[in-house]
């Protein structure tokens, strides 16, 4: 038997019983011209959290997006090309809630 079967068996083994969910890329989004890269801490204004979800889902510039539990209600990462882009991913957070944003200045790890 071949090692890339044995691997093969082991991996749908582990799909099956749920211990590996889904497979993915890593994009550089830099690469991409999206040179912003913005965390955001959510606060809703109301309880409309299905159209907020809504909204970060159909939402490509928002990358990654966390329901929390202590301060604020979510934690998003949006990738943008710009400051403009960025004024006008706030500005429609805004219909939903009140933000915070941090910056990255670099990646480490």
């Amino acid at each position: 038997m071949s090692s890339n079967w044995f691997c093969l068996v082991k991996l749908r083994r582990m799909e099956e019983e749920g211990i590996i969910e889904q497979y993915t890329i890593a994009v550089n989004e830099l690469k991409l011209g999206k040179s912003i890269q913005a965390y955001i801490m959510i606060f809703l204004k109301s309880n409309q959290h299905t159209a907020f979800q809504k909204y970060i889902k159909e939402n490509p510039d928002i990358t990654e997006a966390h329901r929390i539990s202590g301060e604020g209600c979510y934690m998003i990462k949006a990738s943008v090309s710009d400051q403009v882009a960025l004024n006008h991913l706030l500005d429609e957070i805004l219909k939903f809630a009140n933000y915070r944003v941090n910056l990255s200045i670099g990646k480490i790890k």
